[in-house]
């Protein structure tokens, strides 16, 4: 038996997962600078299974940028 793919990589186990989630897409269609953009794919990536390594590398970028 195949095992179906998820239809996305972020855990949405809890109504507040599932809000934020639509948030972030109605946030996404919007005309964002990059600055915001950058915002928004950290803020996808804290829905994930593995948000640790992403905000690491946000932090990063942020610690090489000051």
């Amino acid at each position: 038996m195949k095992v179906p793919k998820p239809k996305t990589k972020y855990i949405l186990d809890t109504p507040q997962d599932q809000r934020i989630f639509k948030k972030l897409q109605m946030l996404s269609k919007k005309k964002l600078s990059d600055k915001k953009k950058q915002l928004i794919k950290l803020l996808y990536s804290q829905l994930e299974k593995d948000w640790q390594t992403p905000l690491e590398k946000f932090i990063d970028r942020l610690v090489k940028e000051w």
